[in-house]
């Protein structure tokens, strides 16, 4: 009787050679391309789930031109990205070549913007019409000294700074770095960009920085100013204007003063948009921690030189340009002339010290400075008087200048006085009328320097008064009749208000008041238009003053006072005053007296008040005048002219008095104006305008004795020889401003386009083809449809240029198949659509390429994979055969009756509640009771005790969708005369652990192997068959299952011969003459196979 143990071999598988019938076999998708000889663009390939139960082999075939039409890829040549689709052929198009090139890219519409810093501010509607927006931002701010001033530069260059000395008052930065809500702001002198200083403690220190970085280099010395306030802008298309940020509007905007402010607020606008990120970034530098970026109004860049201007403003229009301010008159110290001249605005009016100056370059003031010492210095005096004849009784007089003053503007220099006598008052050349000489000639731009627009404005009108009035006043006939005295003082009020207005044009709230003091005047005048008028006041408020003419407002009758007996007037109101309207004003003629009181005054009528009376006297005139030279010197305190103290004098505001003496001492030179004899003198000169004023540089009392023995052609002379005092400024000091010009900021890049492309379409049969018009505004391209082809072109991100083509063709073919080397099939045409039905669930498809796609040779073969075959449950190798849905049967021929001693399954992968039964058969119609295998085990073996005959053995698998068997073992296992001597079972698990203790491992799975030895039990056919089966296992690399004991084919295992060799020893050395007598002992080791 046979040992218990039993082995499942491969060698002993009756399957193995059998023949095979699966009722399914899943799908495959594994289809290799094997080969390919092609001539053509195209490409051929399988596809589908192949359904056949073993793999198979695919040769297609190109076989002739012919056949249904369809197109080649396109092909292009160019730049753009853009995609040619041939969307469809007719069935009877024509076969040729198409060729489509862009021959014209038309005119892209394009939106007008601004950049600012990461956002862009563009137009809402695209076009040409978004270049007429514009954008300004009107600063709203207020400047505010501060404790501060910078004890060191500042450099772009140094993000932060290190020391209390930078500390301007900035707050710590949040843990994620962003500034504090209440952070204040700042600005570095007349630098216009705003910052938020900020400070952080890193490295043990608290570092210093600002947001944004610093724009541009500051100076030490530089003030810090606190600032406040935000921004006004406005969006405007020149029609439509949007105002923004404007807390004075009713109702009230909100505030814009960080740039995120002012790009949300442009959300509500319906002239721009904004592109990019709007985020409350309030990092250093973010949308929310600075403030408004974009500048339209110009700004001062730099100030240098030698003099420090203040009050430096840049009007919005100004140029960018350099503005040069130099000294070019220094001999009035505090009153010095500068010459104001800039690269683009050229020369400008002059600037004067201590006065604000004001141009469209820069507004400013240059301040005034007082020397460092003034009043002291050496001089000297030579008095020179001429000859005298004593012997005639002559006196020489003693002239001294005592004392002598040096003022703020003195300055080395001789000065020599001579007595002579003055010219007499008609003499006086100012009267003459000014005689003019060309401009042109002097190379001054013409003949005519103009008036200030508002001087003009008013002095032609005066003058024209003053004509109207002259003319009313006189009468030309046999007769002629004037009023010399109305005109005289006519001529007076008109040179009063032309004087005054000479001065004071440039002042708005003194012109306004001019304005009204002039219409003031008209009104008043208007009664001595005319031979006849009426004076409008009363000469005299006092009725008793002697020699004084008086109106009677009542009768209007000129009456003259010819003798007061109290020598004194009566003031209106007064208890002694005599009515106007009282019978007592004698109208006659005749002398008539008034009693008023305890006195009495004599009167007399001289009759209607048509005119002055010639017995109006200059000194009435002068009090007349007053009425109007009064007023204008209030014109020129609001023009911030302090009025002389007598404005019916020529002096140089109280500094130079002509006393009127009929002898005076004139300047050699004629550079100063004369001095008095015994009087005091304030070096002085006249101005342009003929206006004494004074130079500041000296001044004396011109002390003489024996003032009567003076005589013409004595003279004084006074030499200051040295000054102990530097002046201010200089000849040829500079200050110089750089101003950067700014405007609104203007939308450009705006475009009205045609928005389409042209494209040449030409066939090689047809010829030229129309045009296709491919929009480019982002609307699909229309189909293009012409000679039995329909297209589409698809646009990219790469635009496409000039001369950028596409090719393709019309062309045809047919093919043929096999399978497995059979039989080719019929010629079927290429179908349109490049996909044609071929055999167990293959599909064939044909993909075009560049023209031509297909040439008659062209050949391909495939190999296609069927990873789920029948045929694999004939091996033990790691393979199987798997089924479509949950049910599957195979049936195996095994050729002929055979004996059958166990039926096994391996290497199954099945899901729980899967059963599966064995029946067997003789001549396959009548089978046996469905015997159930276990395969809830790693593998399942069916023993029989007894050998059944059979030529069919069938395998039924139930509840096992996505199953598969890789094995199936059926015939007579291999079984030694004696059992083996031990027989241990070892269990592995295949893990791989890392090095070093307690190190982890990757587990992949478990098994179970045998260790067998023999003891002296072996005999010969044993160890024939022990070798056979190692032999078959070794060659073909294939495991086998053991069965311990035929009994429990429950232990059977999957094996694999471990040994690459097997010892086999005889217990009488292979000596016995009969192998038959040997008795030999072994040992075999088997591996589990892991699952």
């Amino acid at each position: 009787m046979p040992s218990v143990q039993r082995y499942l071999s491969g060698r002993d598988n009756l399957a193995r050679t059998a023949t095979l019938a699966a009722s399914s076999v899943r799908a495959s998708t594994a289809i290799e391309r094997v080969s390919a000889r092609r001539t053509g663009g195209g490409r051929v390939r399988l596809a589908g789930s192949y359904t056949g139960h073993e793999a198979a082999s695919v040769d297609v075939e190109i076989v002739s031109a012919g056949g249904v039409p369809r197109a080649s890829v396109p092909q292009f040549v160019g730049v753009g990205n853009g995609q040619l689709t041939v969307q469809s052929v007719d069935a009877a198009a024509a076969l040729q070549e198409f060729t489509i090139t862009l021959a014209d890219l038309g005119i892209e519409t394009a939106t007008a913007g601004l950049d600012v810093r990461e956002v862009r501010i563009r137009a809402r509607a695209p076009g040409s019409g978004g270049n007429a927006l514009h954008i300004t931002v009107q600063p709203a701010l207020t400047r505010t000294a501060t404790a501060w001033a910078l004890l060191a530069p500042w450099s772009t260059s140094t993000a932060t700074q290190t020391g209390p000395q930078w500390d301007f008052g900035g707050l710590p930065l949040s843990p994620k770095d962003e500034l504090d809500a209440a952070s204040p702001r700042i600005a570095f002198g007349f630098d216009p960009q705003v910052y938020r200083p900020w400070r952080k403690f890193k490295d043990g220190a608290w570092q210093f920085g600002l947001s944004p970085a610093l724009q541009r280099d500051v100076p030490a010395s530089t003030a810090v100013y606190s600032v406040t306030g935000g921004y006004v802008v406005t969006v405007s298309d020149g029609v439509t204007t949007e105002t923004f940020g404007d807390t004075q509007a009713t109702p009230a905007q909100a505030a814009i003063v960080t740039f995120y402010d002012l790009l949300t607020a442009l959300a509500a606008s319906a002239l721009v948009e904004v592109a990019g990120v709007v985020a409350a970034d309030r990092t250093s530098g973010g949308q929310a921690a600075i403030d408004v970026p974009l500048r339209t109004s110009a700004w001062l860049m730099a100030m240098a030189g030698r003099v420090a201007l203040r009050d430096v403003t840049v009007p919005d229009q100004a140029p960018t340009q350099t503005l040069t301010v130099r000294c070019i008159n220094a001999d009035v110290v505090g009153k010095e002339r500068w010459s104001v001249s800039g690269d683009v605005s050229g020369v400008l009016a002059g600037a004067t010290t201590g006065v604000p100056y004001a141009s469209n370059a820069a507004l400013f003031t240059i301040p005034a400075v007082n020397p460092a010492a003034v009043g002291s210095g050496q001089w000297g005096v030579v008095w020179s008087p001429v000859g005298r004849d004593e012997d005639k009784g002559e006196v020489t007089p003693s002239a001294c200048l005592r004392p002598v003053k040096l003022g703020i503007n003195a300055r080395p220099l001789t000065v020599t006085f001579r007595y002579v006598k003055r010219p007499p008052a008609q003499c006086d050349c100012r009267k003459v009328a000014p005689i003019k000489v060309s401009d042109k000639c002097l190379g001054l731009g013409g003949d005519d320097m103009p008036l200030d627009p508002a001087h003009q404005m008013r002095l032609a009108p005066l003058y024209q008064w003053r004509s109207t009035f002259a003319a009313s006043n006189t009468a030309v006939q046999l007769n002629p009749a004037y009023s010399k005295v109305d005109m005289d003082f006519a001529d007076a009020i008109a040179g009063a208000f032309a004087l005054a207005l000479g001065e004071i044009y440039e002042s708005t709230p003194a012109l306004a008041e001019w304005d009204t003091a002039y219409a003031a005047m008209v009104a008043d005048m208007a009664v001595l238009l005319a031979l006849g008028g009426k004076e409008p006041f009363e000469r005299t408020m006092l009725q008793a003053k002697p020699n004084s003419v008086w109106l009677n407002p009542v009768s209007g009758k000129l009456f003259v006072c010819a003798y007061a007996s109290n020598g004194s007037g009566v003031s209106p109101g007064d208890e002694n005053w005599v009515d106007p309207a009282s019978p007592e004003w004698d109208e006659s003629g005749n002398n008539f007296r008034v009693q008023h009181g305890s006195g009495w005054a004599d009167y007399a009528c001289l009759g209607a008040a048509g005119d002055l009376s010639p017995t109006t006297g200059d000194a009435d005139r002068v009090q007349l005048l007053r009425r109007y030279t009064a007023r204008m010197d209030y014109c020129r305190t609001l023009a911030g002219i302090v009025p002389k103290s007598d404005s019916s004098t020529t002096d140089a505001g109280g500094c130079w008095i002509d006393h009127e003496d009929p002898f005076w001492w004139v300047d050699t030179d004629g550079y100063y104006l004369p001095a008095f004899t015994n009087k005091p003198y304030i070096s002085s000169r006249r101005d342009a305008d003929g206006k004494p004023y004074s130079t500041r540089e000296f001044g004396f009392g011109l002390a003489v004795a024996c003032e009567s023995h003076l005589k013409i052609g004595d003279s004084i002379t006074l030499r200051i020889e040295s000054v102990d005092s530097e002046r201010p400024y200089r000849v040829g000091d500079e200050a110089i401003l750089q101003t950067i010009g700014a405007g609104a900021a203007w939308l450009t890049g705006g475009i009205d386009g045609t928005d389409v492309q042209t494209w040449r379409v030409l066939g090689s049969g047809t010829g030229p083809l129309p045009d296709y018009i491919v929009p480019t505004d982002g609307t699909p391209a229309p189909m293009y449809d012409q000679a039995g082809v329909a297209l589409r072109l698809a646009l990219g991100g790469i635009p496409f240029q000039l001369g950028d083509a596409f090719t393709f063709a019309v062309e045809a073919g047919q093919f043929r198949w096999r399978q497995g080397g059979g039989t080719w099939s019929a010629l079927a045409d290429i179908p349109p659509g490049g996909q044609a039905a071929l055999a167990d669930g293959m599909q064939v498809v044909f993909e075009a390429g560049a023209a031509p796609s297909f040439v008659p040779g062209d050949a391909y073969a495939f190999a296609v994979h069927q990873p789920w075959a029948a045929s694999h449950v004939q091996n033990a190798q790691a393979t199987a055969w798997g089924w479509e849905g949950s049910s599957a049967s195979m049936e195996i021929d095994l050729g002929a009756v055979q004996q059958i001693g166990a039926i096994a399954l391996a290497r199954y992968q099945l899901p729980g509640g899967a059963a599966v039964a064995a029946e067997v058969s003789q001549d396959g119609a009548v089978w046996s009771a469905p015997l159930a295998l276990d395969v809830t085990r790693p593998v399942s073996v069916a023993v029989f005790h007894l050998f059944m005959a059979a030529r069919f053995v069938r395998l039924s698998v139930t509840n096992a969708p996505g199953g598969s068997i890789g094995w199936i073992w059926c015939g007579q296992p291999l079984a030694t005369e004696n059992h083996a001597s031990s027989c241990d079972r070892l269990r592995r698990w295949a893990s791989t652990r890392g090095n070093g203790p307690n190190a982890a491992a990757l587990y992949a799975g478990a098994g179970t192997g045998w260790k067998l030895a023999w003891e002296d039990a072996l005999l010969e056919p044993d160890v024939a068959a022990l070798l056979g089966l190692g032999d078959w296992a070794q060659e073909h690399d294939e495991p086998l299952l053991f069965v311990p004991h035929h009994m429990h084919a429950a232990d059977a295992s999957l094996v694999r011969w471990s040994a690459d060799a097997l010892q086999i020893s005889d217990i009488h050395a292979y000596q016995p003459d009969n192998e038959a007598w040997r008795l030999m002992s072994g040992a075999l080791d088997l591996e589990p196979v892991f699952a």
